[in-house]
């Protein structure tokens, strides 16, 4: 681990980067959200309107959506010429189905993508693109029970895209099964001796994704072979400790994708958008209590 890196661990107090006060010690991070920010995600709650009704973001956040709204286009246009799937998903799903756009509060991107694509993407990726090298991709990783890709941008730092991978199950699976996995996933993603580990995997990504393939195929797979051709559930991948309810999902649930219209252009989408988002949050038509940005600081300045 960097030095620098260390101190930040042990004691520091970030309150400019995101719409929290975020603060490490002794590495435990403990996060607060700003009174502003908190106060901006109640107006949407008083509006009193129908959750499709509520307006869109304007001033800061709106520009922060509209520069990820041009990284989506450079991602789709990457996807669709070297012939790689992918979908907007989560909170970019929902805003699709349920706003036509971003979620009023929303400030990033959230993409799936089949292991395989996912995969190939990060290997075409680090070859490079000709397209615009502004863009360029970071692991996400917190050297304990996430690491994941981002896209970022050289100039623009509030452009973000996360991206999802899903794994293929060797078999499909009913209602039950599907809990009784989603709960073997997540003691398995919350194991608390992985997380001992921080120091080995926090500089090294890629010893981080060999973990995660070696407990995705002996604790997820059991050795089993996959074949696509059957059609098999699909379940996130361990990349990320997702906390959704259900983790697994059906091959038609996803396949074969469709378009959605989203922000006046069209982009990729699960085949069943609405079992996709039930599994995800349940009933998405009920307005959150947490209607405010999570990742960038939307203050004006």
């Amino acid at each position: 681990m960097k030095k620098d890196s260390f101190w930040k661990y042990v004691f520091s107090i970030d309150t400019k980067s995101s719409n929290r006060i975020i603060i490490y010690f002794l590495g435990i991070k403990f996060r607060h959200l700003k009174s502003k920010i908190k106060n901006s995600g109640n107006a949407f709650i008083k509006l009193n309107c129908p959750i499709t009704e509520i307006p869109p973001a304007v001033g800061k956040l709106r520009q922060i959506q509209l520069d990820n709204l041009s990284a989506m286009e450079f991602f789709n246009n990457i996807c669709e010429k070297y012939g790689l799937e992918y979908w907007l998903d989560f909170g970019n799903l929902l805003g699709a189905v349920r706003h036509k756009g971003f979620i009023p509060w929303d400030d990033d991107v959230d993409c799936g993508m089949p292991r395989q694509d996912y995969e190939k993407f990060i290997e075409f990726f680090q070859n490079g693109f000709s397209e615009d090298n502004n863009y360029y991709l970071k692991y996400n990783n917190n050297g304990k029970n996430k690491c994941f890709v981002k896209i970022l941008h050289k100039q623009i730092p509030h452009i973000a895209i996360d991206i999802f991978p899903y794994d293929l199950y060797y078999k499909r699976t009913n209602d039950e099964e599907k809990i009784i996995l989603t709960k073997h996933i997540k003691k398995i993603i919350n194991t608390k001796f992985y997380k001992l580990l921080y120091p080995f995997f926090i500089n090294n990504p890629e010893g981080m994704r060999k973990r995660f393939f070696k407990l995705r195929d002996e604790k997820i797979l059991n050795g089993n072979t996959v074949d696509k051709s059957t059609k098999p559930s699909l379940f996130f991948g361990i990349d990320f400790p997702h906390n959704h309810k259900n983790l697994v999902v059906d091959y038609e649930t996803i396949f074969p994708l469709k378009k959605i219209f989203y922000e006046g252009k069209y982009f990729s989408c699960p085949n069943n958008e609405d079992a996709l988002l039930k599994a995800e949050y349940g009933d998405y038509m009920v307005l959150p209590n947490d209607c405010y940005p999570r990742h960038f600081n939307t203050e004006e300045e």
